[in-house]
């Protein structure tokens, strides 16, 4: 049976709750996570994509025509292309992980406190292995079948839950996918309005990183922690619903925090 409750409601507590006292220091862990994962693929594309225009064969694929598919295909099978690739995993993991840290540093919130990051990043750290299977599985759905538009919007759906059943549930990384699978299935009408509002944030971000994108150095920084303060209000936002719709141990200060 589906969880009565008012989904806009709840959404409207998630937010109010990040801006108050210091609450906004959850954004911290995204942030974090957020500018390794940035760094680490950053650190892939010298690795493997300066070594070929020190070789001059970014030149030659340019001018090459026909050859450019190839050239780009020898380039991801070679040993620098793969280094690259296991650096792009990483860098989904380690994002994963931030937003996992954010989740875990949240709990305190609902009780009245401050973010806990320290504990966050302890209780992240202790699921990094479950995380990283979720990040792997979820990587590699998105990089056969990101072009079909449809799965990616129905992985976002239904794997909404994930981090919170490995976080709270104790799940493995695809136990947790199963497990959100089942959630959002039997509670599709409050996951639905969830995962607007989901969308909602990641298009307020698409648009802050292009109006602030444009200064340089200053204005992706700003537009970074924009990402990373909508990031946390998803993440206070999933939080709260997953402990609804399962009755695990709720946050017992929401209605308070809105006042």
């Amino acid at each position: 049976m589906a969880a009565q409750f008012d989904a806009v409601a709840e959404l409207q507590k998630s937010f109010q709750l990040l801006f108050q006292k210091k609450n906004w220091m959850l954004a911290v862990p995204i942030l974090v996570g957020c500018l390794v994962a940035g760094i680490i693929i950053a650190i892939g594309v010298v690795i493997a994509f300066g070594s070929l225009l020190a070789g001059g064969g970014m030149a030659a694929i340019l001018s090459g025509g026909g050859t450019h598919g190839a050239g780009v295909l020898g380039l991801l099978f070679s040993g620098l292309g793969f280094v690259f690739v296991v650096l792009c995993f990483v860098a989904v993991i380690v994002a994963l992980l931030g937003y996992a840290w954010a989740y875990a540093a949240a709990e305190s919130l609902w009780q009245g406190g401050d973010a806990d990051i320290g504990g966050g990043l302890n209780k992240a750290l202790a699921k990094v292995g479950p995380l990283s299977v979720l990040g792997i599985i979820l990587a590699l759905v998105s990089v056969v079948l990101g072009w079909t538009i449809i799965v990616p919007i129905l992985v976002g759906l239904f794997c909404v839950y994930c981090i919170p059943y490995i976080m709270q549930g104790n799940q493995s990384g695809a136990g947790a996918i199963g497990a959100s699978i089942n959630l959002a299935k039997d509670n599709f009408g409050p996951t639905g309005i969830l995962f607007l509002a989901v969308i909602v944030l990641c298009i307020a971000a698409v648009i802050a990183t292009k109006i602030l994108g444009f200064i340089p150095i200053l204005g992706q920084l700003a537009a970074l922690a924009v990402v990373a303060l909508l990031g946390a209000v998803g993440i206070l936002a999933v939080q709260r619903f997953y402990t609804l719709l399962t009755g695990a141990p709720a946050p017992t200060t929401a209605a308070r925090a809105a006042t």
